[in-house]
C-alpha cells in the first residue's frame, strides 16, 4: 500500500522567504516561480495565498504603528502644570515681543 505523505505547513518565516523568492523569480521573466514551487514543495495556490496575505499583513503591521512617539499619560495635576507654564511663557514672549518694539521705536527716533 502507498503511503500518504502529509504536506507540511511553512513557517511565517519560511512563507515571508517563499514570498521573496517568488518574486525575485517574476521579476527576472525567466519562469523560475515553478522552481521555486517545486523546492518549496508547495502548489500554486499556496504561492497565491502568500502573496495574497504579505501586503495584508505588512499593511496591519504599519497602522498598529502609526506614530513613532510613545504614548505619554499624564495626570490631571501634570496637564494643569503644564498649561500654567504654557500661559506664563506666552505672557513672557508678548512682553519680549512688546519690549523689542519698544527699543526698535526709539532707535528710529534717535
Amino acid at each position: 500500500m502507498e503511503e500518504l505523505r502529509k504536506r507540511r505547513q511553512p513557517t511565517p518565516e519560511e512563507k515571508f522567504q517563499i514570498y521573496n523568492e517568488a518574486t525575485i523569480a517574476k521579476a527576472q521573466g525567466n519562469g523560475s516561480i515553478t522552481e521555486v514551487l517545486r523546492r518549496w514543495g508547495i502548489h500554486s495556490s499556496d504561492l497565491t495565498r502568500i502573496k495574497r496575505t504579505v501586503p495584508e499583513g505588512s499593511m496591519a503591521t504599519f497602522k498598529a504603528n502609526r506614530s513613532r512617539k510613545p504614548k505619554i499619560r499624564l495626570s490631571e495635576d501634570e496637564i494643569m502644570a503644564l498649561k500654567r507654564q504654557n500661559e506664563r511663557l506666552e505672557r513672557t514672549v508678548l512682553e519680549l515681543a512688546a519690549e523689542v518694539a519698544l527699543l526698535k521705536k526709539r532707535d528710529r527716533s534717535a
